[in-house]
């Protein structure tokens, strides 16, 4: 039985297999045309859209109402004079500005030009991969770019977005400017593309070394120096000499050791940008990979264009982490991966190649890779986003929180300058009626080595913080119990480690906002 069951063919798996291989053939002879293109990408566009709109329904959290609150300034002279406070060019609050005219006072508004700007910037990919491989690998490309815990920066009132797409754009327009028979327009488009991101963050001078890689290798070929393309390239760049100042002063500030950039940060960003999404990228490509050997390959050979030009162009996207790490070790900063985002679009590319140069550029095995993303991606974004629909509204008056029935005769102090502004922002008036934020700048350094919240007296000359600022001793000395909300572990705090230094007596109460809540008891003398 089991001999026969080897040589013989059973008919019904015959005719399962005929059927799959002629889909194969229909799928690889298919001639997509335009209307139809545009028809799948409408369709994704609209799932985009819905999803990122349930997403941006969530709270602003702290950097985020950094920018709400510069946008929101009273008039543009005080947005501009706000700005020091973030260390960013000025274009990201300029939109957020626009957008909550339009839009009203809400923290979709605040995110709706990220929103955009991602989108736009991930099209530009596609368009940009197109060119050199089949239009389902140009899909296959920007979904993998989806898939990356990047995409969160998409429903983010922060510059990443606006770098995206700014940065989509200048791989569009440089790729149209090296073509034979160039038009002026695509030197054009670049050179704005370049000032979008100088205007958006200010390592735009860092985001354009793929380019100027690229460009030497053509330099180095033709022997001919293209004026064009390089003033397109570096004069937007000279915008950043006007902040100086800022860069400056972050270059001199203080910063929690473990976040700070090392040669460990550059093997990290690919790490936590890939790690979390690692399975359903594996899946997707294992997907393609065992469809097309099952239907074989497609009979017709398709090659990958990629030009010379291209692979410097990767190496350089994928070089980004090296040299924003670099450049921010010499200032002892911190290098957050969101630093670094265009560099996926390296990853996405090669991603691609892999599994075309494997099937041989096989439409069926790039369309089964798709599917799987897609899906994948709903399946973790979609709860999420319903669970944010089915809650309320971030516009809508915050009811009293649990907090405010705990000890109400004693002040409640908030460990993290990250968990002050939010409450301060969202909570209810009686929580915020005693709610403060204490500042050591000697603590600070000691226990935290970190001094990025010893400013909060200042924000309060432009921002409308409600709750109390107060330094360290005055409150101590005032207060002799009191309640604190924080993280002992978090490396940016310092304040619960120094209360336990000092042998404080800690009452544990509960978990809120996620965190812990302890009654402190000062020690005598």
């Amino acid at each position: 039985m089991f001999a026969a069951g080897a040589t013989g063919t059973h008919p019904d798996r015959l005719s399962i297999a005929q059927r799959a291989t002629a889909l194969r053939d229909k799928i690889e002879n298919a001639t997509v045309r335009r209307p139809q293109r545009l028809l799948i990408l409408a369709a994704i566009v609209a799932t985009y859209m819905l999803v990122t709109a349930l997403q941006a329904k969530r709270q602003l959290w702290h950097d985020e109402l950094y920018t709400y609150y510069i946008a929101t300034a009273p008039s543009i002279s005080q947005l501009f004079e706000a700005i020091k406070l973030d260390l960013n060019p000025p274009l990201v609050y300029l939109a957020d500005r626009i957008s909550l005219h339009v839009l009203g006072n809400s923290s979709y508004a605040a995110r709706f030009p990220s929103i955009l700007a991602f989108l736009f910037g991930s099209f530009c990919f596609y368009s940009f991969v197109t060119e050199r491989l089949r239009p389902v690998y140009g899909l296959l490309a920007m979904l993998v770019f989806w898939s990356t815990p990047f995409e969160y920066y998409a429903t983010e009132a922060r510059p990443y977005a606006l770098v995206i797409g700014f940065f989509g754009l200048a791989m569009l327009a440089w790729q149209r400017a090296v073509e034979p028979g160039r038009s002026p327009a695509s030197i054009a488009t670049l050179a704005l593309a370049v000032t979008g991101m100088a205007c958006s963050h200010f390592f735009a001078v860092i985001y354009i070394a793929p380019f100027c890689m690229a460009e030497l290798l053509r330099w180095y070929r033709s022997r001919k120096f293209d004026l064009a393309m390089w003033s397109s390239l570096l004069l937007p760049c000279l915008l950043l000499f006007a902040y100086k100042p800022l860069m400056t002063r972050y270059s001199e500030g203080h910063f929690a050791s473990s976040a700070q950039a090392s040669p460990l940060k550059i093997a990290g960003f690919f790490y936590r940008m890939l790690e979390p999404e690692s399975l359903f990228l594996l899946a997707a490509i294992c997907a393609g990979l065992a469809v097309a050997l099952r239907l074989d390959r497609p009979r017709v050979e398709t090659r990958s264009r990629l030009t010379p030009l291209d692979w410097v162009f990767i190496a350089g996207l994928l070089l980004i982490p090296v040299t924003v790490n670099l450049a921010i070790m010499r200032s002892h900063g911190v290098a957050f991966p969101r630093y670094s985002g265009p560099a996926l679009f390296g990853v996405a590319l090669l991603l691609s190649l892999l599994l075309g140069s494997a099937t041989n550029f096989s439409r069926t095995a790039a369309a089964t890779a798709c599917c799987v993303l897609f899906v994948s991606s709903l399946g973790i974004s979609a709860p999420a986003a319903m669970k944010t629909l089915l809650s309320r509204k971030d516009t809508s008056p915050e009811p009293a929180s649990p907090i405010v029935k705990v000890r109400p005769d004693l002040p409640l102090v908030a460990n993290s300058g990250l968990t002050f502004l939010e409450l301060d922002h969202y909570a209810d008036p009686s929580t915020v009626a005693r709610l403060h934020y204490l500042t050591n700048l000697q603590y600070a350094i000691r226990y935290a080595q970190s001094t990025i919240f010893e400013g909060m007296p200042y924000l309060r000359h432009y921002f409308p913080i409600r709750a109390t600022v107060d330094p360290y001793d005055r409150f101590v000395a005032e207060h002799p119990t009191f309640l604190v909300l924080g993280t002992i572990s978090y490396h940016e705090d310092w304040l619960l480690r120094r209360l336990i230094d000092i042998h404080a007596s800690l009452l544990y109460l509960g978990d809120y906002y996620g965190q812990q809540l302890y009654q402190v008891t000062m020690p005598t003398g």
